[in-house]
């Protein structure tokens, strides 16, 4: 009998060992409802845009969708609704003075504003007066509104706390005036990509930093069409289930 027990025991300490161990949980939302904030210091040619120095700061709300969960990966539908987008544009004012008679231009520019006074003297041979040609340069906050209705994520390693994650969007803006200069469009559409890290303070709460380059342009509906390319820096924070 004793000889019995000691072979179930054994018996059964091999099965436990033998037995797959439990999963951990993945940190992963089915569902899930965020908001943000989007920064770029300034604008350069990137992708496809030649707009320089042009601020941006974003304040929108995010929803999103899981249409795939498997060990290695996440995969969200996740547009995006974007009610507060502003827009710094520089300003160039140009300013000819001739004989007293001024006229004075102010409109954004697509390039860099540099501050210019030049002085051109009079030709009395042919009658020119000549003048005084001044350039200043300011700012102006343009605002506009939009969404990105096709959005895309895939997180990586969702069982980790600490997740790496990659995303693509598209869609749309619509601002009170022509943006990013004058004879273009109020009307523009949208697309950016990036990567980002999620951080996840428990399985229904998460914070994200990202990082996206963003493209702005009308698609020549306008005149002139010089395109915006920023680089964002996006923060977010999520509640899901």
């Amino acid at each position: 009998m004793r000889s019995f027990h000691l072979l179930a025991t054994l018996l059964f300490t091999l099965g436990a060992s033998a037995s797959p161990a439990q999963e951990s949980p993945s940190y992963s939302f089915h569902r899930s409802i965020s908001a943000f904030t989007e920064y770029s210091n300034t604008s350069s040619h990137i992708i496809l845009g030649v707009s320089r120095n042009r601020q941006v700061i974003s304040l929108g709300f995010a929803v999103s969708q899981r249409l795939l969960h498997s060990r290695y990966l996440n995969w969200y539908y996740a547009p995006e609704v974007l009610p507060l987008v502003l827009i710094q544009d520089p300003v160039a004012t140009q300013t000819i003075n001739s004989s007293g008679s001024i006229f004075s231009q102010s409109e954004p520019t697509a390039i860099v504003c540099k501050p210019t006074v030049e002085n051109v003297p009079p030709n009395p041979a042919i009658g020119f007066p000549g003048y005084i040609f001044t350039r200043t340069c300011a700012t102006r906050w343009s605002y506009a509104g939009g969404a990105s209705p096709l959005g895309q994520r895939i997180n990586l390693m969702p069982r980790s706390r600490i997740q790496t994650f990659v995303v693509g969007n598209a869609g749309f803006l619509v601002s009170t005036h022509d943006i990013p200069v004058n004879d273009s469009s109020r009307f523009n559409f949208t697309f950016e990509f990036g990567s980002g890290i999620e951080f996840f303070r428990d399985h229904h709460h998460s914070w994200t930093a990202e990082y996206r380059i963003h493209h702005t342009s009308n698609a020549y509906i306008g005149h002139n069409n010089p395109g915006i390319d920023s680089q964002l820096i996006k923060l977010t924070y999520t509640i899901g289930r």
